[in-house]
């Protein structure tokens, strides 16, 4: 049974294995170790930075994170932060599901994570109407997007709140920092945009957000410690990749969703869309084109609108489910208001019951018709459980690449688009 319970969450592959009797009798012990190898060596000489960075991060620059986050919201009254793609989805995704309203309501986060008309303007009443402080994010230094929109709204920002952060020592905002003494923090050179959420790219935003970003660190540490002291037989991050490896090139399933059931996760199934698509989506060593399409879907909403298809379309899915463990203090349905006895079965029952209810009912209706599933399920939303679930997703992605043969760490197509989009200029 491949049932696994890690710091912050426990991971269910079991039916994965059942649904396929090839699976179940493979030995990947071989696989793992040629996997591990190549890791270990691209970890060892830093090629790769992103599995050790949270032991690593210099204290001096955490505190200056920390520091920076409390002067900018002592001196002003919100922060607009122009980023897209990996300067964008993982703290927006990780404040969006520990909920920090408390904190919006006193210092609002603005993200300008696309260029449209509609989404330039709203960003520019938000500049207008109150001081704020402007995070300008891309690790390249010279991401269209990201330019665009904060060269239309720099007639509106203090010059003095704007930060900086990008590669340490290559690209136009590199020079741009050197040349203006903007406020700067750097993004390692080792860790890829969209591995980059465990740092200052994503570190900042966080700590502006009112989240203590010493315990999400804490939390992937946690985890790395969990992994390394498995064997790999029984490590869970090498049997999740297999996992999503074997269903796609062996069974055929390379259409492969995440679906949590709780509408503040959502946004974190667009990061893990983004983070293995971007990663896996290549030409392999033979040349030949691999990589499943990763979607995200929420429940229960998707479930009304794609159990239909999931069900009785073409059986090429793997669906993934999230959940979260039961709180101490459940929220109850209540009674119908008016005199209904056919409702009376709801009345007792919390919506986390429902919930969850709602998504075993559509797991196992699935399972009866042969299509594979697994489950997440989280402990609790806090910091240090989305800092060890972002760690898991990142290594067990990279794990994923080595089986593929691809380099999971460069994105020459969206390079390609970035070039021609400059070139039209």
């Amino acid at each position: 049974m491949k049932h696994f319970s890690l710091p912050g969450f426990i991971l269910d592959l079991s039916s994965l294995w059942q649904h396929s009797t090839e699976l179940a009798k493979f030995n990947p012990l071989a696989m793992f170790q040629k996997a591990e190898k190549n890791l270990s060596e691209k970890f060892l000489n830093e090629t790769l930075g992103f599995y050790h960075w949270p032991e690593k991060i210099p204290e001096l620059e955490l505190l200056e994170i920390q520091s920076l986050a409390k002067e900018l919201k002592s001196k002003f009254q919100g922060v607009l932060i122009c980023g897209i793609g990996g300067s964008h989805l993982g703290a927006a995704s990780i404040l969006e599901a520990l909920g920090t309203s408390d904190d919006e309501r006193s210092f609002p986060i603005f993200w300008l994570n696309n260029v449209d008309r509609n989404a330039i303007e709203k960003a520019r009443a938000f500049v207008s109407q109150r001081k704020v402080a402007t995070l300008l994010i891309s690790k390249s230094g010279n991401t269209t997007e990201t330019l665009s929109g904060f060269f239309h709204l720099s007639p509106y920002l203090d010059p003095d709140g704007i930060v900086i952060i990008t590669d340490p020592e290559t690209g136009e905002l590199r020079r741009w920092v050197n040349a203006h003494q903007y406020k700067s923090l750097p993004v390692p050179s080792n860790i890829g945009g969209r591995f980059s959420v465990l740092t200052s790219v994503g570190l900042l935003p966080l700590a502006l957000g009112g989240i203590d970003i010493t315990k999400v660190l804490q939390g992937a540490q946690n985890l790395k410690n969990h992994l390394t002291s498995l064997s790999l037989e029984n490590n869970p991050a090498y049997f999740y990749a297999l996992s999503s490896f074997w269903w796609d090139k062996e069974e055929n399933h390379n259409v492969q969703y995440l679906m949590p059931y709780q509408s503040q996760l959502k946004l974190l199934t667009d990061w893990y869309v983004q983070l293995w698509a971007e990663s896996l989506g290549k030409k392999d060593s033979k040349g030949n084109a691999v990589g499943p399409t990763f979607v995200g879907a929420l429940g229960s909403r998707d479930q009304h609108s794609l159990l239909q298809l999931f069900k009785e379309g073409p059986n090429n899915k793997l669906i993934g489910f999230m959940d979260l463990a039961p709180p101490a203090h459940p929220l109850l349905v209540g009674r119908s208001p008016v005199s209904a006895p056919q409702f009376d079965y709801l009345t007792g029952h919390s919506f986390e019951e429902l919930s969850s209810k709602a998504l075993l009912a559509t797991k196992q209706s699935l399972e009866s018709a042969k299509v594979p599933t697994y489950t997440f399920q989280l402990k609790a939303l806090t910091p240090e459980t989305l800092g060890a679930f972002i760690l898991f997703q990142e290594f067990a992605c990279a794990i994923a690449g080595e089986f593929y043969q691809v380099n999971a760490f460069n994105q020459p197509g969206v390079e390609e688009a970035k070039q021609l989009l400059r070139s039209s200029l």
